[in-house]
């Protein structure tokens, strides 16, 4: 029969390998991390000749992640080829952690970069919890949440609702702003204040209001309302209920 001494001793070795797991933090890159506009090709092209700037709540809270986990991994994935931009020089521009940065070589065409990825992030870190994050201009919470249910992972999924339209999902936490999800990750209280304090526009670049607005516009298919008015109306509610602070 085992002795209380050697019962709590095994009780206290594994409370601390569960509190030693490891983190590992896995990131899309355009319109997660990147103001890319990736909803408007033609105008994501020409962002890349001037410059993408980060969206910089995120970057905050990966930087605090990082902080308090200083043995965290860092994964970013891009399905941007590297000659439209360098993922690891924007990573380090940018005052990222540093972490693997995969990008879709010219030859891969399907859609199976991201899940492929995720699959070998998995793998190389079979006993890691995780936290993903993406956006829902493409298919990330698709990918996530298939990979999710062949793996059984223990993980968190994120989403920027870079469409604005409020998606609910019982395995998903969306975001519109990194301000609602200060309290989910844990952030320190200094960057919450700093997230809180942020100009609006650096939170909901001004691109995904208008994209917004255009789509509200083309979807708008009665005759009794004022499409652009209804859309510039609905824009503010969205303002309005997204802000910090509101």
């Amino acid at each position: 029969m085992m002795s209380k001494l050697m019962l709590l001793a095994l009780l206290t070795f594994s409370a601390q390998c569960l509190w030693a797991r490891e983190l590992v933090i896995v990131s899309d890159l355009d319109e997660t991390l990147r103001m890319a506009n990736v909803e408007k090709h033609f105008k994501a092209g020409l962002k890349l000749v001037k410059g993408v700037k980060p969206y910089p709540a995120l970057v905050a809270i990966f930087n605090d992640i990082k902080k308090k986990n200083p043995d965290a991994k860092f994964y970013y994935l891009s399905n941007s080829y590297p000659f439209l931009y360098k993922g690891k020089k924007w990573i380090r521009e940018n005052q990222l952690p540093e972490g693997v940065v995969f990008q879709r070589s010219l030859k891969d065409k399907s859609k199976e970069f991201k899940p492929r990825k995720l699959k070998e992030i998995a793998a190389a870190n079979p006993n890691a919890s995780y936290l993903f994050f993406g956006d829902n201009i493409e298919h990330d919470p698709k990918f996530y949440q298939e990979f999710l249910a062949e793996s059984k992972i223990d993980a968190q999924v994120f989403i920027r609702d870079a469409r604005l339209i409020f998606p609910i999902d019982s395995d998903v936490t969306y975001f519109q702003t990194e301000a609602q999800i200060t309290d989910d990750l844990d952030v320190s209280l200094k960057v919450t204040r700093a997230i809180n304090a942020l100009d609006f526009s650096l939170l909901v670049p001004n691109f995904l209001l208008k994209n917004l607005e255009k789509r509200l516009i083309r979807e708008c298919k009665t005759g009794a309302v004022n499409c652009t008015e209804a859309a510039e109306n609905r824009i503010q509610e969205v303002i309005q209920e997204i802000r910090p602070g509101n």
